[in-house]
């Protein structure tokens, strides 16, 4: 039996970045001090890679989520959330 193809991180890394990028046009960015300490964390699952872009902080719990990329390993479905305020 063949078992099915699921995505890894380097498949699904540039697909976050890009839908990340694109989801974020029409919101406050973050603070030019913010911006220079964004980081980018993945965590891969047996179905999903959860990309967030956050800000981090001394302690792991105080850190400024900013977006949130989820993908389906199996399907490529992607879902975006993001944590800013929309520009009026």
């Amino acid at each position: 039996m063949v078992k099915p193809r699921v995505l890894r991180i380097p498949d699904m890394e540039p697909i976050a970045k890009e839908v990340m990028h694109n989801a974020l046009t029409g919101y406050i960015p973050p603070t030019e001090e913010q911006k220079k300490h964004l980081t980018l964390g993945k965590v891969l699952t047996d179905t999903e890679g959860v990309f967030e872009l956050y800000v981090p902080a001394d302690r792991p719990q105080d850190a400024t989520v900013i977006s949130r990329v989820t993908i389906d390993r199996m399907t490529g479905g992607v879902k975006v959330e993001v944590f800013l305020t929309p520009q009026n």
